[in-house]
């Protein structure tokens, strides 16, 4: 390990001593972990909503783009370049799918987000990145 505050995987079993002999896996899963570094003591999984909110918007981004490539914004041919999309374009139906309900997704996980700055009190001073 890099850091010197981490700490090292000692089994205490005798079991896990001699797997650990043979085979380091639990070591290797142990460091990957990272189980002997500092965590805040409120890390849960609501602060994973900021990384899922920005992988919506990326997936709301990239569909949208590609949407736009096929769709024509004329009122006379608007609904049939949707449905050349949804029956021409490979895998239209499921870009189009993707677009409608990551919409959604983002909205739900950006609510959830702001939600859990608010519980928190992310917004009140010390505010401070580690």
């Amino acid at each position: 390990m890099s850091f010197p505050w981490a700490k090292h995987y000692e089994p205490k079993q005798p079991l896990m001593r001699w797997l650990d002999e043979k085979l380091p896996l639990p070591r290797l899963v142990y460091n990957a972990v990272g189980a002997g570094y500092p965590v805040p003591r409120n890390l849960n999984y609501f602060w994973n909503f900021g990384v899922l909110a920005g992988a919506a918007l990326a997936m709301q981004i990239i569909t949208g783009v590609v949407l736009a490539m096929h769709y024509a914004a004329n009122a006379g041919v608007a609904f049939g370049s949707v449905e050349s999309i949804m029956r021409d374009v490979n895998a239209g139906w499921f870009l189009r799918y993707a677009h409608a309900n990551g919409a959604s997704m983002f909205l739900a996980v950006v609510y959830i987000h702001i939600g859990r700055g608010l519980y928190y009190g992310s917004y009140k001073a010390p505010r401070e990145m580690v």
